[in-house]
């Protein structure tokens, strides 16, 4: 089976193609997260992917040091910023555990689009992203809960990972995801979905 990042190098110039599937869903994400940025903001973002949602919100904070697994996709990131001029935006190649994210640390928001679900282990990751905020820092996610009744699709799933069409998935509730980050030290100052028929959760946890 591929590991994670030959499945995201394999998938990179498709990934960063791709359009916006629901751009009323995003753009709602993004007025959101506005909301807790300030103009010093130090922000690491996990799962970056091809760096848009990084370079679209660096007017609004300090620094953003945004990582992924996938260095080709990294590689589209830094592209993407010298093409646009942002100046306010590094990338680092690496998972969660990745020592340059560890240089920059203490932050003072975590950003988790679209990532949690593609974790293995949720509340060791969910710890080291508390370790890495500032007291009253804020981890602001936004993660496929794809348990119930999208636990049917875990056999088909299986077998496309098998062959390197699909990356790992982890099957959880926004209800677990939120106990897990109590857990941990989060207090949730928000959870909501948008549309509201949708099972993807947008949350907003402090660290205490």
């Amino acid at each position: 089976m591929p590991t994670s990042e030959q499945f995201w190098d394999a998938m990179a110039n498709t990934y960063a193609a791709r359009p916006i599937k629901n751009v009323e869903a995003y753009e709602k994400t993004m007025e959101r997260t506005r909301l807790y940025l300030k103009p010093d903001d130090k922000v690491l973002e996990l799962g970056c992917g091809s760096g848009s949602t990084a370079l679209l919100l660096s007017p609004h904070v300090g620094h953003i040091w945004a990582s992924d697994i996938s260095s080709r996709l990294i590689e589209i990131g830094r592209q993407k910023a010298k093409d646009q001029n942002v100046t306010n935006v590094d990338f680092i190649h690496g998972d969660i555990l990745a020592p340059a994210i560890d240089e920059h640390a203490p932050y003072n928001g975590i950003w988790a689009f679209n990532f949690m679900h593609l974790l293995e282990d949720i509340p060791a990751s969910l710890e080291r992203m508390h370790k890495l905020l500032k007291p009253g820092g804020v981890l602001i996610s936004k993660t496929a809960c794809l348990s119930g009744r999208h636990g049917l699709l875990r056999i088909p799933i299986t077998i496309m990972q098998w062959f390197g069409k699909a990356p790992h998935v982890s099957y959880i509730s926004a209800e677990k995801l939120e106990l897990l980050m109590q857990a941990q030290g989060f207090e949730i100052l928000e959870s909501c979905t948008f549309p509201k028929a949708s099972e993807v959760r947008f949350i907003v946890a402090r660290k205490l």
